[in-house]
């Protein structure tokens, strides 16, 4: 792997990625920090537009908009979460393809 702008953009957003993952059931739901990392993940798939499927990158946003504006609580929150961190993980799997050339 040769070090560039996009690799390096690339495993930023993976760290990035890693770290709303697990900070999601660390911090309180009403934070805005996870809001900012969507920021940078829907810039960077503007960005990049044949990186990655846009469906799952929006499907993760409408789940931690849902999350941030919390009217829910129970099963139905942790299922909300579940549903975000699967979506992330397809970020770190796309990201991961991408870098080490499988993708």
């Amino acid at each position: 792997m040769q070090p560039s702008t996009f690799n390096i953009t690339t495993l930023l957003l993976m760290v990035l990625t890693a770290t709303a993952m697990f900070m999601r059931y660390r911090i309180r739901m009403e934070n805005s920090w996870p809001l900012i990392y969507y920021i940078a993940l829907v810039a960077y798939t503007q960005k990049f537009e044949d990186i990655m499927n846009t469906v799952p990158v929006y499907f993760a946003l409408g789940c931690a908009l849902l999350l941030r504006f919390e009217f829910m609580s129970g099963w139905i929150l942790r299922f909300i979460m579940y549903l975000e961190t699967a979506a992330l993980g397809y970020v770190l799997i796309r990201c991961l393809q991408v870098l080490y050339g499988s993708g």
